[in-house]
Parts: structure tokens; sequence; C-alpha cells
């Protein structure tokens, strides 16, 4: 409800010619900004409030109460904006205000996104409309969209919520799923955005909802999936090198999730974490039943992984985001998020 009225907001300032007096301030040429597009990892509250993201236990490690992240705390968003952008977190759209100061940018994601509908959450393409409707009506100066940083993170939901069964239909949902990413990012650099951070998948074969049935033991072998996973960045990774070569000052670092998460999973103790695949929160995270919880919670999920059986704790997404910065083995298109930041405008 409050994303539908932001946007007759947005469209009736656009029409009335005040656009730029809606919203208390925007970007100069010389300041940075950072626009998110995607799901759970990425969003920081424009999921509805009745999802589990607003529910005890999640942030109880930071704020203390749910905000409509995906963890104990801080989630992907956070994480690069403070340690790789040095910049508060952008506020969530959903959460705009006339009295909202846009000068950091903004966070479109929502959780349960994907490239398409996945699980009946906005995708991406629509939430680079929402962008679109505000560059539009003249939110933003393009000098400094020029300089703004974008981050894509669509690191899964479409393989969850696919019906089908065979490797030759996830297969082709790759296809799907890297196309509608590559055109996304066009539009984006159609609109102005020049700089974008975009994630390769999670581990898909080796989440906690997938290591339950061994009591989270091992992380099983899974023929499909690695080949599901391998594929989309693979082909995600040849579009986006497609981009950069056709579209005129576009600079795109490939942050590779899918091997910094496995190396975090494989390796804990290398990130003062002592569980790398028990998730802290066990069970129906968020769920009660006559006033008594449906799940058990760690001591310290900062020596977790994973928060609940998908997402990571605000620990290990440091852990991600260190390794991205300084390790050259976690970028494609750039020795590493630090340097590649450092070639910026």
């Amino acid at each position: 409800m409050r994303i539908f009225l932001l946007l007759c907001l947005l469209c009736l300032n656009a029409q009335s010619g005040s656009a730029r007096f809606a919203l208390r301030s925007q970007a100069t040429a010389t300041s940075r900004m950072l626009f998110v597009f995607g799901d759970s990892y990425a969003d920081t509250g424009n999921s509805p409030r009745t999802g589990n993201g607003w529910k005890f236990p999640y942030g109880e490690t930071w704020p203390g109460s749910g905000t409509g992240r995906y963890s104990n705390g801080f989630v992907l968003t956070d994480i690069l904006a403070s340690e790789a952008l040095h910049m508060p977190s952008p506020p969530p759209y959903a959460q705009l205000t006339v009295n909202s100061t846009l000068a950091g940018g903004i966070n479109f994601a929502v959780a349960g996104s994907g490239a398409g509908y996945a699980y009946g959450s906005p995708p991406f393409a629509t939430q680079v409309g929402w962008f679109a409707t505000m560059v539009k009506a003249g939110y933003f100066q393009r000098e400094a969209l020029a300089r703004a940083v974008v981050l894509v993170s669509v690191a899964g939901n479409d393989y969850g919520a696919y019906n089908g069964s065979t490797l030759q239909g996830y297969l082709a949902l790759a296809h799907d799923v890297a196309l509608k990413i590559d055109l996304g990012v066009r539009d984006l650099y159609s609109l102005g955005a020049r700089n974008f951070m975009v994630s390769s998948l999670s581990p898909l074969a080796c989440t906690p909802a997938r290591t339950f049935p061994s009591n989270y033991s091992a992380c099983e072998k899974n023929v499909t999936v690695d080949e599901v996973v391998s594929t989309h960045n693979y082909l995600l990774g040849n579009r986006l090198k497609n981009i950069t070569a056709n579209l005129n000052d576009t600079s795109i670092v490939y942050l590779q999730q899918t091997a910094a998460m496995e190396r975090v999973l494989k390796n804990p103790s290398l990130f003062n974490l002592t569980e790398g695949i028990r998730p802290c929160c066990v069970g129906l995270c968020s769920q009660m039943l006559a006033g008594v919880p449906l799940f058990s919670l760690c001591e310290n999920p900062d020596q977790h992984m994973f928060w609940d059986n998908i997402h990571p704790t605000q620990a290990a997404w440091k852990a991600v985001v260190n390794l991205y910065m300084n390790d050259t083995a976690f970028t494609q298109f750039s020795p590493s998020l630090k340097e590649w930041l450092h070639t910026l405008p």
C-alpha cells in the first residue's frame, strides 16, 4: 500500500512540475549514491509488514526487533554500504516519505523477488520501473546517476519457486533468468546508471534448507543443482561481459557470491565462525503456536554462517564482503571490489 501511495505522489509531482521539491534533497554531481535491486539478501524494509523479516527473532542482534531484514541484523546491502562505500545504507523505497532524503540513493529490493515473479514479490523489472518513475520525475541529476553505484542481487528465488523437475527445464530457466537480469541492467543504463555490482547465485546445494535432512552435517552432492548454479553464473557472466563491451562508460564488477559463501561455509574458523552449515534459528523461524515458538535459537548468532534456512547472519555477510573487497578470487572483471571502487569517477 505504501508503495502504491508513493507512486501516486510521484506521478502527481511529475505532472505538476514540482517533483524536485517533494522529497527533501537529491544527490549532487560530486556525491555517491547507492541504488539496490533484488531479493531478501538485499532488502532492508520493502517487504510487507506481514513477512517474517518484521517478526521476532529477525533483527535480534540489531536493532533488537524486526526491520524487514532477513537476518539477525544487517544484510548484504548494509555491509556493502558501510564497509565498501563508507556511507549509510540507503532508505527502503516502501518507507519513503515527503521528508525522506535521497542523497544516498534508494533500496528497491524486495524479499522473495527474482528475475521473474518467483514467489510473487515484485520482480527485478518492476523494481527498475519504480526507479525509472523517479528518474523521469527529475529526482536525480544525470551526473549524479553516472557516479552512482548499483547493486543487483538475484540470488536464486527463480529456481526455488520453479515447479519443474528436469535438468533441461532448469537450464532453460537459467537462460531466461540471465536474460532478464541482462535486460534490467541495460534498462538501468538507459536511465543513467553506469556502475554495477552484480551478484552470482548463492550456493543453492548447501543452504540449511537442503542440509536439514542430514541434520546439517554435510552438503550432499546434487548434480542438478550444481549444474544449474554453474550454468546460471556462466551465462550471466557472459552477458555482463557483453554489456561492458558494448555500452559506453559501463563499469561492472561481478561478485562471485557462490564461491565466497562456499569459502566461508567450508572454512568457518577462518572467519571467526564455529558453524558453517547449522543455522542459528532452527525450525519455523518467527512462527508461534499458542504463544510457543516453533523454532529454537543459538546462543551467539555471530558464530554462525546462516541465520535461518536460507539467509546468512550479519557476521557471515561481513566475511563475504571482506572477500569481495580484498581477495581477487571472488570478483570478475576487476581484481577486487576495493580496486574496482578506486577506478570509479
